[in-house]
């Protein structure tokens, strides 16, 4: 039964070759970027976890008000440094 299905799937592949193309594509490019983002949480997620006490570790940002708009940088002022 199984090696029917494979069969029937074989010529629906030959038989439509453009539109196999395009959905064997979209399938690769889905996959692919949902590895990457997997990928990409996982290494965000490991941040400084090697550290004893990792829970009470914090970043420190700044916002700048610059002509009505707010940017947000994670680099501050000296001072900060050596306080924290």
């Amino acid at each position: 039964m199984f090696k029917n299905y494979l069969k029937i799937a074989w010529r629906n592949l030959l038989k439509n070759k453009l539109f196999s193309l395009i959905n064997i594509l979209g399938l690769a490019l889905g996959m692919a970027c949902s590895l990457l983002i997997m990928l990409w949480v996982q290494d965000e997620m490991k941040m400084d976890r090697f550290h004893k006490n990792d829970a009470r570790i914090f970043s420190v940002m700044e916002n700048q008000h610059y002509s009505g708009a707010i940017n947000t940088y994670s680099s501050t002022p000296g001072i900060w440094r050596k306080i924290l």
